[in-house]
C-alpha cells in the first residue's frame, strides 16, 4: 500500500511540470502537424527568465513567475513570425520543418550557453513552506506547481471545447482551407495558439528549474519525452497529454522507488514502445 500511495503521491508532483510541457507541445503539434523540437528551448528560457528576473532584479520566485511566463509565451510567437509561418507559407513539408525545427533548438541553446554561460542557474524559492497533508509533507512550491497544473489543464479544456478561439483552433487544425474561406484568421489564432503553449512551456521550465537546475540543456533533455508522450495520448488530445503525463510520472515514481532511476526510464520507453505497437495494429 505504501508503494501506491508513494508512487502516487511523488509521480504526480514530478509530473506536474511535464504535463504542462506537454499540454504546450500538444496544441501547436495539433494546430501546425510537425514535430517542434524548438519547444524544448521555449521551456529552458522560460527558467532563465525567472532566473534573471530573481538573481538580478531581486523579485521573488513567486513574483518572478508572472513575467517570466509572458516573455516566454513572447518567445514562442517570434520563432512562429519570424521562421515557421514564413516557411509553412512557402510550402514547407513537415518533415522540413521538424529539420528547421532542430536547427533552430541548437541555435537558441547554443545562444543561451554564450549568454549565461554553462554554469547552472539557482531558481529557488528563498522562503519555502513546509505543510503535513495525509502524513507526507509538501512545500508551497510543490502546491503551487500542482495548483497551476489544475488551472492551466482546466483552462485549456475550456478555451478548446468552449470558445470560439478554441473552435477557430480545431477547425484550422482539421482542414485549414475550409477554415480560412470559412472566414478565420489563421494568423491570428496561430499566435495566440503559441503563446499560450509558449507560455505554458515556460511555466513548465520554471518549476522544472526550481526543483533542478537551470542550464542550457534543461529543455533538450526533456523534449524526447514530451514528444513520446504527445504521440501517445494521442495528436491534438489535451486530456491525452494529461493522462499520458500523469501516467507517466506515477510509473517512474513506482519503479524509482523499488529500484533505480535509469531502470525506470528503459521501462517507461518500453512501455511507450508497447502503447504505439497496439495503436498501429488497431489503425
Amino acid at each position: 500500500m505504501w508503494l501506491l500511495t508513494d508512487s502516487i503521491y511523488i509521480g504526480l508532483i514530478q509530473a506536474a511540470p511535464l504535463i504542462l510541457a506537454t499540454m504546450g507541445f500538444t496544441l501547436i503539434y495539433y494546430l501546425n502537424g510537425f514535430i517542434n523540437v524548438t519547444y524544448a528551448e521555449n521551456i529552458t528560457f522560460g527558467a532563465y527568465f525567472a532566473s534573471v528576473f530573481q538573481t538580478f532584479l531581486g523579485f521573488g520566485f513567486f513574483v518572478s513567475i508572472v513575467p517570466a511566463v509572458l516573455l516566454a509565451g513572447l518567445f514562442s510567437v517570434l520563432t512562429f513570425v519570424c521562421v515557421f509561418r514564413p516557411a509553412m507559407a512557402r510550402g514547407v513539408g513537415p518533415t522540413e520543418m521538424i529539420i528547421l525545427s532542430v536547427g533552430l533548438s541548437f541555435f537558441f541553446r547554443y545562444g543561451a550557453t554564450l549568454v549565461f554561460g554553462n554554469n547552472p542557474y539557482f531558481l529557488e524559492n528563498a522562503n519555502p513552506q513546509y505543510w503535513t497533508v495525509l502524513g507526507k509533507g509538501i512545500t508551497d512550491t510543490q502546491v503551487a506547481a500542482l495548483t497551476l497544473v489544475a488551472v492551466v489543464t482546466i483552462g485549456l479544456l475550456f478555451f478548446i471545447y468552449r470558445t470560439r478561439w478554441g473552435e477557430m483552433m480545431r477547425a484550422l487544425a482539421n482542414n485549414r482551407d475550409l477554415a480560412e474561406a470559412s472566414g478565420i484568421d489563421p494568423a491570428r489564432v496561430s499566435m495566440l495558439i503559441w503563446f499560450i503553449a509558449g507560455a505554458a512551456g515556460g511555466l513548465a521550465g520554471i518549476f522544472f528549474g526550481v526543483f533542478a537546475l537551470v542550464t542550457p540543456l534543461m529543455g533538450w533533455n526533456m523534449i524526447l519525452i514530451i514528444i513520446m508522450l504527445s504521440i501517445v495520448g494521442g495528436i491534438g488530445s489535451v486530456r491525452g497529454a494529461l493522462i499520458a503525463s500523469v501516467a507517466a510520472g506515477i510509473l517512474t515514481a513506482a519503479i524509482t522507488l523499488v529500484s533505480q532511476p535509469l531502470y525506470a526510464e528503459i521501462i517507461l520507453l518500453l512501455v511507450f514502445i508497447g502503447v504505439l505497437r497496439l495503436r498501429w495494429k488497431r489503425a
